[in-house]
């Protein structure tokens, strides 16, 4: 279960909402792979799955059917509490989840009357606050949707990261992603900001990728300070295109696990320190993490 021995000031506890309205983009895989690569730099991580495909649970070896509760018991039973559903990761030390289930997608419909009334949008965050204490960082894998679920995490986060692949298309959303982001600022959580954007799929070597990197250093070079991605910026490295990225979820483990000498682990060790901060970077180790228990198949 999770250490009870962390500081209970919140202002150390980075709490990240991993967000992006368009899916396929390598969101779900970066939450994974970097809340793994900062257990293995020594933190207590938690992993939050609110999207309702369950690929993050599955991707940590969980089968979102066969559990007693996820996060859908969280949102629509009053009695159900986060100790109660969250679950130790068992291929890497140091990493636990609250696992989701595919009855999130009907969730919207469930809780009508609060979405109406404006209400259950601090659910998470409410049901959360003592889990939260227990963890140095929780990095919420969001739905593409923008609806309750997102605006949980919203509510919940510290700071957003953009997972983003280099495409022109993709750059056509981030407006009404910081919008949301910035509605949100104005309402239910006034301190959220935008750390940066991570960009996942990359290939260096294309004219395309360049321009969209110098594209988004230009947006945010220009941004105000009551802007909330006013300090965002974009994460080295960039995650290359890597087979066993895509191969790791069938196994239920992260690629630090699964092929922690592959290139797509080299990218998002380098991409939690990077995220954590230069003061932090030297406590990256370029050993894989532990798994517990015995070895796992690798494939």
């Amino acid at each position: 279960m999770p250490d009870p021995a962390r500081p209970a000031d919140p202002t150390d506890r980075r709490v990240i909402a991993m967000m992006n309205q368009k899916g396929g983009v390598g969101k779900t895989t970066t939450t994974v792979n970097v809340g793994a690569a900062m257990a293995a730099a020594g933190a207590r991580v938690l992993l939050i799955d609110l999207d309702p495909q369950a690929h993050l649970t599955l991707s940590v070896g969980m089968e979102p059917g066969e559990m007693d509760r996820t996060n859908y018991d969280l949102f629509v039973d009053e009695g159900t509490t986060a100790m109660e559903v969250v679950r130790e990761v068992e291929s890497i030390a140091n990493l636990a989840v609250l696992p989701a289930e595919t009855n999130l997608a009907g969730i919207e419909s469930e809780m009508a009357e609060s979405v109406q009334a404006g209400t259950g949008q601090s659910i998470l965050r409410d049901k959360c606050v003592d889990l939260f204490r227990q963890f140095d960082a929780v990095l919420i894998d969001c739905p593409p949707a923008l609806g309750l679920l997102t605006v949980n995490a919203l509510c919940a986060a510290t700071e957003v990261i953009v997972p983003m692949q280099s495409h022109f298309l993709a750059m056509q959303g981030m407006s009404k992603l910081f919008e949301t982001i910035g509605s949100v600022r104005q309402g239910i959580n006034p301190t959220l900001r935008v750390s940066g954007v991570v960009l996942c799929m990359h290939e260096a070597n294309t004219l395309l990728a360049g321009e969209i990197r110098a594209e988004l250093d230009g947006f945010f070079g220009q941004a105000g300070e009551g802007d909330a991605w006013h300090q965002a910026e974009v994460f080295d490295p960039p995650v290359r295109r890597n087979i066993k990225l895509a191969e790791a979820p069938s196994f239920g483990q992260p690629v630090l696990a699964y092929a922690p000498e592959s290139n797509g682990a080299a990218d998002y060790r380098k991409l939690a320190a990077s995220i954590l901060g230069a003061g932090r970077a030297a406590e990256t180790p370029d050993a894989a993490p532990q798994p517990r228990g015995s070895e796992q198949a690798r494939g």
